[in-house]
């Protein structure tokens, strides 16, 4: 892995441990530290250097989709309203009020798109 790809995917890496900061998930193994960490493993894996630093950051940016933090969901009760957590805009420790309610479903939010599309912001 190229240094500047190192650099693209720690950015990515720091934004969602920042925003995932107290948020209460099952098993360690969940938190995005964790499962981050396996993915730049699996990125700088020495069977895989052949990839160019584009390729090894789009397979860094696939396994971010894939991630088991974004199943859970954080929603408040603003009046008559509910505000679900974007954890890719917001910090958990900022979202995070008395009474916020946690769960966790089978499907990712932000959805798979948006959070490429976030990933690539990042990185541009």
């Amino acid at each position: 892995m190229t240094y500047e790809t190192s650099v693209l995917i720690n950015k990515i890496k720091n934004s969602l441990i920042n925003n995932y900061h107290q948020f209460p998930l099952d098993f360690e193994n969940q938190l995005p530290e964790s499962s981050l960490d396996e993915l730049v493993n699996l990125a700088g894996d020495k069977e895989s250097e052949w990839l160019t630093s584009l390729e090894t950051l789009h397979q860094f940016i696939n396994g971010v989709t894939k991630l088991d933090c974004f199943t859970y969901r954080a929603v408040n009760q603003v009046g008559d309203k509910l505000v679900y957590w974007n954890a890719l805009l917001q910090s958990f420790d900022d979202f995070r009020q008395t009474g916020t309610v946690i769960y966790q479903t089978d499907t990712p939010y932000p959805t798979a798109d948006m959070i490429i599309a976030w990933c690539n912001r990042q990185v541009s």
